[in-house]
C-alpha cells in the first residue's frame, strides 16, 4: 500500500515555474493530494496559473507572519503546512517542493517504500531529501555512508553536515517534536538539528530537482543589481526533461557508491556544453560560474 503523503507546493510570483512544477506532479506522482501554498503573489500570470489549477488542487494563501529577509514568507507558510498536515490532512509524511523545482521521473512504489523504510531505520532523521547532488558543490563518497537499507546517504558524523533543508519529505510527528515552529534563518535551524544529532538523508535514487539558472527574489523583491546579476549569469526558464527509460535505468542500476549528480543524469534544453549548473540566484550564481562572471559578481556586490 502506498504511504500516506501530502504534497505542499510553495509559490510566489513565478507563474511559468509553478506551472512546470504542477505539470511534473501530474506526470510523475498522479493522484497525490496537493496543496499550493501561495505567498500572496501579485503577478498576473501567477494568479492565472493559481486560478487554473484551483479546480484540481487546493490553493491557500495563509495570513502573513514575521518573515525572514531572504526567504519572504516561506517559513511561515511551512509552519502552516506542517500544522495543516497534522491537524487536517492527518498524514504521517509531507513533501515540500518550491515552484522553481520539479519531479524528474515517475515516483514508483519502490520509491515510496524506500521513504518509509528510511524513517523506520533512521529514528533520528526528520527529513528525506529526494533531490540530486550538484556538480557545483562536489562531494566525495568517503565523506558519506549509506544507511542499513541502502535508501539514503548520510554524512559521516565526525564531519560538518546539514540537518535541515526547506524542501524534501518530512516525518510530520518528528518534525513537530524535534524542530517545532520554524523561526529565523535556515542556518540557525541547521545548527539546532546538528546539536540534536538529527541527520538529513539524501536519496540514493532521487526523483526531484531544482531548475538551474532561475529568476529569484530577495525580500520579495528584485532589486536592480539583483536583476543585473541574473542577466549576466544567464538566468531564465530551463525546465528539466522528464527522464526516459534509458536515463532511469542509468540512474537506478548504477553503482550506488556513485553519487547522483544532476548534470550526469538529467537533460535540459538550452544548457548544452555547460558542465556545472548554477542553482543559486543573484551574485551567488556568478560566483559559482567562476571566471569573468565571478569578477563581475564581486563588482556588483560592491555597489549593493
Amino acid at each position: 500500500m502506498p504511504i500516506r503523503l501530502h504534497i505542499y507546493v510553495f509559490s510566489y510570483n513565478r507563474g511559468r515555474y509553478l506551472e512546470n512544477c504542477l505539470n511534473s506532479i501530474q506526470a510523475c506522482i498522479p493522484g497525490s493530494g496537493v496543496t499550493i501554498v501561495d505567498d500572496h503573489s501579485s503577478d498576473k500570470h501567477t494568479l492565472d496559473v493559481l486560478a487554473k489549477w484551483s479546480n484540481m488542487f487546493e490553493v491557500v494563501a495563509p495570513v502573513k507572519e514575521k518573515f525572514d529577509k531572504k526567504t519572504g514568507g516561506l517559513y511561515s507558510n511551512m509552519n502552516y503546512a506542517m500544522c495543516d498536515a497534522a491537524e487536517n490532512k492527518k498524514v504521517p509524511y509531507v513533501l515540500f517542493i518550491q515552484d522553481d523545482m520539479q519531479f524528474v521521473r515517475t515516483v514508483s512504489g519502490d520509491d515510496l517504500q524506500s521513504i518509509e523504510t528510511f524513517f523506520e531505520i533512521n529514528s533520528r532523521s526528520v527529513q528525506f531529501y529526494p533531490c540530486f547532488f550538484k556538480a557545483s558543490i562536489m562531494k566525495k563518497m568517503d565523506q558519506w555512508h549509506m544507511d542499513e537499507a541502502g535508501t539514503a546517504y548520510l554524512k559521516n558524523l565526525e564531519l560538518s553536515y546539514s540537518g535541515f533543508s526547506a524542501v524534501g519529505i518530512f516525518h510530520v510527528n518528528r518534525f513537530l517534536k524535534e524542530i517545532g515552529s520554524l523561526d529565523g534563518m535556515e542556518r540557525n535551524i541547521d545548527n539546532m538539528t546538528r546539536r540534536k544529532g538529527i541527520q538529513k538523508g539524501y536519496a540514493v535514487y532521487p526523483f526531484m530537482m531544482y531548475l538551474p539558472f532561475t529568476i529569484s527574489y530577495r525580500n520579495r523583491k528584485r532589486a536592480l543589481m539583483h536583476k543585473l546579476s541574473e542577466f549576466v549569469s544567464g538566468a531564465g526558464f530551463y525546465p528539466i526533461q522528464l527522464m526516459d527509460s534509458v536515463q532511469c535505468k542509468k540512474l537506478l542500476e548504477r553503482d550506488p557508491y556513485l553519487l547522483p549528480y544532476a548534470e550526469m543524469f538529467l537533460k535540459i534544453d538550452g544548457l548544452n556544453g555547460i558542465k556545472k549548473w548554477s542553482f543559486a540566484g543573484g551574485t551567488s550564481a556568478l560566483y559559482e560560474q567562476g571566471g569573468y562572471k565571478r569578477f563581475i559578481g564581486r563588482v556588483i556586490n560592491r555597489f549593493k
